[in-house]
């Protein structure tokens, strides 16, 4: 089915075949080629399939529901900034990293996208974004303006988009891994635990004097923490976020729980104190004995593993 689908949705045969719908049509057709650096073919289209942080990295949409989602579609409503204009979008998974996309404006202009990824030199990706404006012709003196401003959103989500794929290239340089690879639009949108942390090393433990008022950035080997030190608790957050790898610290704090920058999801802290020795928490077991707190990294198998939903909650 994906050959098949290859084979007929090229630029050349879209344009032809909307071009020729009905008597009266005009399409306009442009492309934007932007070079990505420092990003892996599986976080570039799982950046793009993950509906999820729209709301929290760009500015462009408002709000955002989903209708429809399946491994290789996505079908949502989606009300553009603040204006009362709201615009059906469907997205579907062509290939491994060529996705259609589509979407109408009140019935009378419609907006036609073959997005394509492709790996080239120092591990820079090369992203083509094809798209095409159809309307009636009496309608063509917008086209324009949409391609215009199309341009120029373009521009503004690539550099938008930077924080998540170049974060996401950091973290597996680190070892960490993630759940939803290979990535599709049903796991990239799903709210679970996806983050995979590297292992600890042996014995691995904080002095309770690393403990602060003031949140600081601690690493184990190649896993790092927030630690923070709240009256009679010591308070412990992994410093990037179960959910998708999210730089924690960058977040908003309040009391016990960060949310997280990138899918405004809150996480709650594991917070030990004489009464309360031990917690499990986000994949990691603390235990306070004397003077620091030993740290396990529990496996991916755990009880806490796999329950994915478990203290996420959307703000």
């Amino acid at each position: 089915m994906v050959d098949t689908v290859t084979k007929f949705l090229t630029a050349e045969n879209l344009y032809q075949q909307i071009k020729n719908f009905t008597k009266g049509m005009s399409v306009t057709r442009n492309c934007f080629n932007y070079t990505v650096p420092r990003c892996t073919l599986p976080d570039m289209a799982w950046n793009h399939m993950d509906q999820l942080h729209r709301q929290s990295i760009h500015n462009t949409y408002e709000k955002s529901l989903r209708i429809a989602l399946g491994k290789d579609f996505a079908l949502s409503l989606t009300q553009f900034s603040k204006w009362p204009l709201f615009i059906t979008v469907t997205d579907v998974r062509v290939a491994d990293y060529t996705f259609y996309q589509s979407m109408t404006i009140g019935g009378i202009i419609f907006l036609h996208f073959i997005i394509s990824f492709e790996e080239t030199e120092n591990h820079a990706l090369q992203l083509k974004n094809e798209w095409f404006i159809a309307s009636h012709k009496i309608f063509r003196f917008a086209h324009g303006l949409l391609n215009r401003k199309l341009i120029k959103l373009n521009e503004r989500l690539q550099v938008e988009d930077a924080q998540i794929r170049n974060g996401r290239f950091d973290l597996r340089n680190k070892g960490y891994t993630f759940r939803n690879d290979p990535p599709d639009y049903y796991n990239s949108n799903r709210l679970g635990s996806n983050t995979i942390y590297p292992m600890l090393p042996e014995a691995a433990s904080f002095l309770l004097a690393n403990f602060k008022e003031q949140a600081s950035q601690v690493a184990l080997g190649n896993v790092e923490f927030i630690l923070k030190k709240e009256q009679d608790n010591y308070l412990i957050w992994p410093a990037f976020c179960p959910h998708e790898g999210g730089p924690l610290l960058k977040g908003k704090m309040c009391d016990t729980q960060i949310t997280c920058p990138w899918h405004g999801l809150r996480f709650r802290a594991a917070a030990l104190s004489a009464d309360t020795p031990c917690v499990q928490q986000h994949g990691f077991e603390y235990s306070l004995v004397g003077d620091e707190i030993q740290v396990l990294r529990l496996g991916a198998d755990s009880a806490t593993a796999k329950d994915p939903q478990e203290k996420l909650e959307m703000v």
